[in-house]
């Protein structure tokens, strides 16, 4: 066949694969496993029919084999060349042609052969028109096709079903029942009937809705593309809104669930009846609506089908001092209705009226602030029934007035009922009498419109400079250091609420706020001062680097430095360095010798006595602290001491005083701690930690008979694992990622210890000598270890001596191991030919005694169930005590962690010392 051909198959699956809308290369990489980018030609073919259902003659098929077939793979099939001319768009090898006159399209969207069922030529004309009607439609209102029949089309095919393509079609105004048939017989799909092909009719609308200007709506298209009309709101109209809009603000009304509970499927429309009715519950007694304001809000919203839209006005209504989309305009400045101005007014009266009911209020007045009569208490004490409605009844408002003998005749309080009277209720909004009456009473502030923007003024600022001359940095931090010292506080918790970006830094302002509730709310002007330019933050000016501060203050309670932790003998400064004496307090470092010896003297005889009678003086001075300042008055503290029976002169008295006394008082625990010291506490880390060192230097060897010849330990370790059939080397591979042969110690000892060889410590120590690696001392080469294990199995290396015979490992008997002295040797020998020659004798079965006790046949019994059996054989008066140890010397098995008695080998060796065959009475 000619190349054009070839091009017209390719076409077609260019037309499939553009439908499926797939990667080509993906399909075949399941049989290229190794991504050379060829497969075989039984395996394209098999692709072609599977995966894209694409069934071609068998001449094009070996068309397309000998187009791709590549002759440096064979007859492979190059099928990523086949992928990029199907998926190309363009020859990017031809650079003389236009990519534009290359671009390769399929010729129909779906399939090769356009589906569309052929008409005559008016109704193709029609059907043209129709698509060339509603394409703007479309384009107005951004309608896609696809969108209406995806619910239909779970496969994805591209058709629907006549009635389906009916029910779904976006149907534009003015577009007739036989319009839309005609254009679904149009789009019929010719291979399967009843079946519109949608996808055809949505490429013609959408290659019509291209071929439109883009400015072909710029002015307002007809009122046939139904856009939304404007709104045209009157006067009236705005009235009954405002009225609403500020009842629902009011008394915070939810309006949108008095309609919700109608709309079920929640379209934001409901009947005429429904909003009237959900109206007048949500406010039609808070707004005071009428009939025909009810009625003209109804004709305002209703739409073509007589149905109401409440969506729009719930959000008229709740949004009336507030924007919807605030969060998209934070900048946004929203109007708030000032103080007042939404609270209900008085009844305006007529000129003499005003003037009648305000020479009646000034009267009040005054007798209210001669009297000086607390009048809203008792008007409230009336409007508890109804939670603090601020209105009473007319009776009640009566009886008040005469409760609080405010005489009013009739004619006048007519008049106050009808100034102060509610417009629906009736009732007598008595804070707003009150506050008429009451100048010192404000029930309700009423703003003018122009308060709410009034601009702030600003905060006076101190030009002149302080003087910070005699000001010490550090007298200021000593005392802010005691006073968290001596009250245990956390510094942190005092600015960390003023920096939630952790920058370290926070505002001068806060810096003092924080001081003041750390305690040092009375810090001066010019300490503070000082304290701000020593932390100032250079990078940002008016601020205080708080953690610095934190930082030095810290100090009194441990070293602020890093790693403190991992030094604990550093000497940290005790905290007492950091207490400063009471303001008024003596330094007594200049007093006189005189009275320093008075002072010494008086102690020694008050301290003499306090031990001989045990008194306890700290609870009476207590009883006069009653706020816990440590400081008594000087009267109080000389009548505690008569108390105590602590007798002492004027002079010793004045002394005493002058000594412990400050600004505060006498301070009676410097006293105390004079008089009855407390023992300093040792430090006693440094020698706790030198006597765990000592405990732990003394170990004590639990081992029990370790071997110390490497081929003893061997033969264990091969015993061991050819009995349980261990693999030593996939405990030691892990910890080998380099697969070089070599593991550390301690990682040895912990492989072995994993694999349960059940070794001791003196027997590793000895195999990681043997195995140790020559050059590098702290590993072991576990390759070497574990071939030597594993020639108990057979040899390594054995494909290269084949003429080798591999001996098989015989693990030693435990019997055999068991080592007896020559005394002990004699000895054995002597018993066992006692023994031998009774059971000679008497010709004796020693097994079937022994297996009753063996219930699990592991070949051994416990020691005493050794002694039972022997003397249930007459065979014990033969033996005593001390051979009985050597017998168990001899014969002794462990088994798990107990040591049992081997009497298969103790019955193997009597026979044989009495020439008696085994099993043989």
């Amino acid at each position: 066949m000619p190349e054009s051909h070839v091009e017209l198959i390719e076409d077609q699956i260019r037309t499939i694969v553009q439908l499926k809308s797939v990667r080509v290369a993906e399909f075949f990489k399941d049989f290229d496993r190794l991504r050379s980018g060829y497969v075989t030609g039984p395996q394209f073919r098999r692709c072609l029919k599977q995966s894209f259902e694409i069934v071609l003659p068998e001449g094009a098929e070996e068309l397309l084999l000998q187009k791709y077939q590549d002759g440096g793979h064979g007859s492979d099939i190059n099928y990523r060349r086949f992928a990029d001319v199907i998926e190309c768009a363009f020859r990017p090898d031809d650079l003389k042609a236009d990519p534009k006159t290359q671009i390769t399209e399929p010729t129909e969207f779906f399939g090769s052969d356009r589906s569309v069922r052929p008409l005559s030529p008016a109704s193709q004309t029609k059907v043209d028109a129709i698509i060339c009607k509603i394409a703007p439609y479309y384009k107005y209102h951004g309608i896609d096709l696809r969108n209406s029949y995806e619910d239909f089309d779970k496969h994805n095919i591209g058709v629907v079903t006549a009635s389906q393509f009916e029910r779904s079609f976006p149907r534009p105004p003015g577009l007739t029942d036989a319009e839309v048939s005609l254009i679904g017989r149009r789009y019929q799909d010719p291979g399967r009937a009843k079946l519109v092909n949608y996808f055809n009719f949505y490429r013609d609308v959408e290659a019509d809705k291209g071929s439109l200007d883009d400015s072909l709506f710029e002015t307002a298209p007809s009122s046939a593309y139904n856009i939304p009309r404007q709104e045209t709101i009157d006067d009236e109209l705005n009235t009954i809104f405002k009225k609403i809009q500020e009842a629902v603000h009011k008394n915070g009304i939810r309006t949108t669930e008095f309609f919700c509970d109608h709309d079920k499927l929640r379209k934001g429309i409901i009947t005429e009846n429904q909003f009237v009715c959900g109206l007048m519950l949500c406010a039609g007694k808070e707004a005071s609506l009428t009939r025909g304001e009810v009625q003209k809000l109804v004709d305002f919203y209703k739409n073509g089908e007589g149905r109401v839209a409440y969506k729009p006005f719930c959000d008229r209504m709740e949004n009336a001092f507030n924007d919807p989309h605030f969060e998209k305009n934070p900048q946004l400045e929203v109007y708030r209705p000032p103080r007042g101005a939404l609270a209900t007014s008085l009844v305006p009266l007529t000129d003499g009226e005003d003037q009648e009911v305000n020479r009646i209020l000034e009267a009040l007045q005054r007798e209210v602030k001669k009297r000086r009569l607390m009048t809203f208490p008792t008007f409230k004490d009336f409007d508890r029934s109804k939670a603090y409605t601020r209105n009473i009844t007319k009776d009640q408002f009566r009886r008040i007035l005469d409760f609080l003998t405010l005489n009013v005749g009739d004619i006048d309080f007519k008049l106050l009922c009808k100034k102060f009277e509610g417009s629906i209720s009736g009732d007598v909004n008595y804070p707003a009498f009150v506050q008429a009456i009451d100048k010192e009473f404000v029930g309700f502030i009423i703003d003018s419109e122009d308060s709410t923007h009034v601009e702030r003024v600003p905060t006076p600022v101190r030009d002149n400079p302080i003087d910070i001359s005699g000001v010490s940095f550090e007298e200021i931090m000593r005392a802010i250091r005691h006073q968290v010292l001596v009250n245990r506080l956390r510094v942190c918790e005092y600015f960390q609420d003023f920096d939630p970006l952790q920058e370290r830094s926070i505002p001068k302002s806060q810096f003092r706020m924080g001081l003041s509730a750390l305690g040092h709310h009375n810090l001066k002007d010019a300490e503070f001062e000082v304290l701000f330019l020593h932390y100032e933050n250079p990078q940002k000016r008016g601020s205080v680097l708080w953690r610095n501060f934190e930082k030095d203050i810290d100090t009194v309670f441990t070293q602020v430095q890093p790693n403190l932790e991992k030094t604990p003998t550093s000497q940290v400064p005790p905290s007492k360095v950091f207490l400063i004496e009471k303001p008024g307090t003596i330094d007594w470092s200049t007093a006189p010798d005189e009275t320093k010896r008075l002072i010494e003297g008086t102690l020694a005889r008050m301290r003499q006595r306090v031990e001989q009678r045990r008194v306890m003086i700290k609870p009476c001075f207590q009883d006069f602290d009653l706020h816990n300042r440590g400081t008594v008055t000087r009267a109080q503290f000389r009548q505690c001491l008569t108390y105590l029976g602590l007798r002492a002169s004027v002079e010793e008295m004045g002394a005493l005083e002058a000594k412990y006394s400050n600004q505060m008082g006498f301070d009676y625990l410097l006293l105390l701690q004079d008089l009855q010291p407390s023992p300093e506490e040792e430090l006693k880390y440094v020698k706790r930690l030198n006597e765990l060192k000592l405990v732990n230097s003394k170990t004590v060897s639990l081992e029990r008979n370790p071997l110390t010849d490497i081929n003893d330990i061997m033969d264990k370790i091969k015993t061991k694992v050819i009995k349980e059939k261990i693999r030593v080397l996939e405990f030691m591979r892990d910890y080998d990622k380099l697969r070089s042969g070599r593991i550390l110690k301690t990682v040895f000892r912990r492989s072995l210890d994993l694999a349960q060889l059940e070794l001791q410590l003196s027997e590793v120590t000895v195999l990681e000598q043997a195995f140790e690696h020559p050059q590098k001392p702290d590993y072991v080469e576990y390759l070497r270890f574990s071939d030597e294990v594993e020639s108990i199995f057979t040899l390594k290396n054995l494909e290269k001596a084949p003429l080798v015979t591999p001996v098989q490992f015989k693990p030693p008997a435990q019997v055999e191991q068991n080592v007896l002295s020559e005394d002990e040797q004699r000895m054995l020998l002597a018993v066992m030919g006692r023994l031998a020659e009774r059971v000679y004798k008497t010709r004796m079965q020693l097994y079937p005694l022994f297996e009753d006790y063996d219930r699990v046949h592991n070949g051994s019994v416990s020691r005493s169930q050794f002694c039972r059996v022997m003397s249930g054989l007459d065979l014990g008066s033969l033996v005593s005590q001390r051979e009985f140890l050597v017998l168990y010397k001899k014969f002794e098995v462990k088994v798990g962690y107990q040591n049992d008695v081997n009497y298969i080998a103790f019955c193997d060796m009597l026979y044989k010392m009495a020439n008696m065959e085994l099993f043989k009475p």
